[in-house]
């Protein structure tokens, strides 16, 4: 069963889109477009001109294919609302022009003067200086170039997680490609099995877990000292350069002969076992992160419904946390009351998301008519979960909430109205305690939420811990 899909950003008043003209950073981007494309395009036709015939086409064709689900994961990665289509586009092809094309040129010059200075180091330790250096930086510079057009886009640190992921991933793909060629080129007759080897190792040996992970790490540090963290400056200095540091220790460790020398074999094999073990502390960093970024949305969006118990009662809130406990919550209406009452369940999520985010971004929600379209369509939306509860059972109750049980109702735990109650805080609690959430909100932080949600007085968004 599907799950309600994020929320877009159509529908709220706000400079959503990249074409930003009264901004430096905006016309700082086509410049810098240019540059990288004139390093990258005459790159690309030496290579293929020497390369063997359909090279070029199978190289594009196989990284495409791996492209596809690989921005279907990292869009994945978003909890609430989508990030503008048109800062993906803009982040994607950074990497891929921008940052490749200057990083071709500042590798070369710096690995020749490397060699000058000692060509030993330069050949066994070279690419493993040069490249963290050149490419996190042009990487992170993309992320910053971006924030600058439009900082209402990074309101979150999950925003520059996943905007940096992507300059990260096109980054990956055109490096990949052109390595490819070389691949190509040395393999002479056999070209064709020298593009899959050289695919195979950088693409998935490699994964995600490349510069995919370290420009994700490096956009969350971008995002936490430049927009709106409520903390000191010092702080968020330390942060962004620690996550920095931690790119390029994890980046100089991925290139580096480190395995050979310490066994002191040079077996093929080894560069493999090598990335694997860099990929499994990358993927442990990037998901810790990636949880604290997580966690810090979904308080921002949990402060946002503010006092809403009618339109996004507590056990609701609860199955918004994550992904996978609003596909629990979806499951669990399918098997009480049949695939109709999951779409309703389903359409009401979705329909919630959206006053959320709406309502977050609302100058004045009592007025805003984004904010009220969305509550009718929470009305709508709760009237067909009421109608599909009642088909279900077969029951009369078609008045009122009691027909209808709360959206993520795992078994039998009362009515909506019930959830107020002392019995029913601990329910709730004790159902995000058994939720394991695997997209980045843990069981205790949401907790939090309820618990400093439902003190004596005090508004659902109003007991809510401060965001780092």
């Amino acid at each position: 069963m599907s799950v309600a899909p994020l929320t877009d950003r159509r529908g709220r008043r706000d400079a959503g889109g990249i074409v930003q003209p009264a901004r430096a950073a905006f016309w700082f981007y086509p410049m810098a477009l240019v540059l990288g494309a004139a390093s990258v395009v005459p790159n690309f036709v030496r290579l293929s001109s020497a390369a063997p015939s359909g090279a070029l086409v199978l190289s594009v064709v196989i990284h495409t294919l791996w492209l596809i689900p690989a921005l279907a994961v990292i869009t994945h990665l978003e909890l609430f609302e989508r990030e503008p289509l048109s800062f993906c586009i803009a982040a994607v092809v950074w990497g891929g022009v921008v940052a490749t094309g200057f990083a071709v040129v500042a590798n070369d010059n710096l690995l020749s003067y490397l060699a000058k200075v000692d060509p030993e180091f330069s050949t066994d330790w070279g690419a493993s200086v040069s490249a963290p250096v050149v490419e996190e930086t042009l990487k992170l510079l993309g992320v910053v170039v971006l924030i600058l057009i439009n900082r209402r886009v990074f309101e979150n640190v999950l925003d520059g997680f996943v905007i940096g992921a992507l300059v990260g991933l096109g980054f990956q793909v055109v490096e990949n490609v052109m390595y490819g060629l070389n691949a190509a080129i040395q393999s002479g007759e056999t070209w064709t099995s020298g593009i899959v080897a050289s695919f195979f190792v950088r693409a998935i040996v490699n994964g995600l877990w490349s510069h995919a992970a370290f420009t994700a790490m490096t956009g969350a540090g971008a995002v936490y000292l430049l927009v709106g963290v409520r903390r000191p400056m010092v702080v968020r200095v330390a942060v962004a350069v620690a996550l920095y540091v931690v790119a390029w220790g994890l980046h100089f460790v991925n290139n580096s002969p480190l395995l050979e020398i310490v066994l002191g074999r040079t077996d093929w094999y080894l560069t493999i076992v090598q990335i694997v073990l860099n990929g499994l502390v990358v993927l442990a960093i990037a998901s810790y992160v990636y949880r604290l970024a997580a966690r810090e949305e979904y308080r921002w969006f949990a402060r946002a419904v503010g006092d809403e118990p009618e339109l996004l009662p507590l056990r609701e809130l609860a199955a918004l946390a994550s992904n996978k406990t609003r596909k629990e919550a979806v499951e669990a209406a399918r098997r009480a009351h049949g695939r109709k009452a999951a779409r309703a369940q389903s359409r009401l999520q979705r329909a919630q998301l959206g006053y959320g985010v709406a309502l977050a971004r609302s100058a004045d929600p009592e007025t805003d008519p984004g904010v009220a379209r969305w509550h009718r369509r929470i009305d709508r939306a709760r009237a067909m979960v009421v109608a599909a509860d009642v088909e279900a059972r077969g029951a009369p109750e078609a008045h009122g909430m009691r027909g209808m049980r709360a959206m993520g109702d795992v078994g039998d735990v009362g009515d909506v109205g019930d959830v107020g109650d002392v019995g029913g805080v601990a329910e709730v609690a004790e159902v995000v305690k058994a939720v394991e959430v695997a997209d980045g909100v843990d069981a205790e932080d949401a907790e939090d939420v309820v618990e400093g949600s439902m003190g004596p007085g005090v508004g659902r968004g109003e007991g809510l811990p401060e965001v780092p």
